[in-house]
């Protein structure tokens, strides 16, 4: 049985009766098992995604520190735009010592609206940052800030010297998912520096992913 007709037995059969049981198989088994337990979760509906909220509460309640399993719920809640979950998740940024956890949640409260309130940080950290796989997190993370803040942030890392082409390929990807949002930073982008071959480079990939879906 694959994973999606796992989930659809689980939550055909028992519905919210499961919410216990898949709660408590999220924190015990391995990283593959709370995916499904998270994806029965939310394809449960609301009771399933308040569940999840009242989690994230209760790790909050209690003081509990640098937990994973609690990013694997504020990740998910990021994904499914759950709005309600806004106020904890500031709440639980106290909790993770760890700057890439925290990144965790300011991406996750970036796309639940929050992009103006922690674009600020991210940039901070992005200008401090000479770790590649934290630098690639906060590009992510500032990707889905709507902000222009977060663009300006980009196109100056885009044009910092010496930076890698994998870099700077998926710092074109983090403007695109940008532009997507919000088009009208179009104009903006090409007033900066290396504004005018970012635009182009990102026409040239749109064209090449036209072509390739002909």
């Amino acid at each position: 049985m694959d994973r999606n007709e796992l989930i659809r037995k689980i939550v055909d059969e028992k519905g919210a009766e499961a919410i216990p049981i898949l709660l408590e198989l999220l924190r015990k088994e391995d990283d593959e098992t709370a995916q499904i337990c998270l994806d029965a979760l939310v394809q449960i509906g609301n009771e399933g995604k308040m569940a999840l909220i009242d989690e994230l509460k209760r790790v909050e309640r209690e003081g509990i520190r640098n937990d994973i399993t609690t990013l694997y719920i504020i990740d998910r809640l990021g994904d499914i735009h759950e709005k309600r979950a806004v106020s904890t998740l500031y709440s639980l940024l106290q909790f993770y010592d760890d700057e890439n956890a925290q990144v965790v949640i300011y991406e996750a409260l970036a796309k639940l609206g929050e992009g103006e309130r922690v674009v600020d940080v991210l940039t901070l950290f992005l200008e401090e940052s000479e770790n590649q796989e934290f630098i690639d997190q906060l590009i992510m993370a500032l990707s889905h800030t709507k902000s222009m803040k977060a663009l300006k942030a980009l196109v100056k890392l885009y044009s910092r010297e010496g930076l890698d082409k994998g870099t700077k390929a998926f710092v074109l990807e983090g403007i695109q998912s940008l532009l997507m949002d919000r088009p009208e930073f179009k104009e903006v982008l090409g007033t900066l520096q290396k504004g005018d071959e970012i635009l182009e480079k990102l026409y040239i990939w749109r064209k090449e992913n036209e072509k390739n879906g002909d």
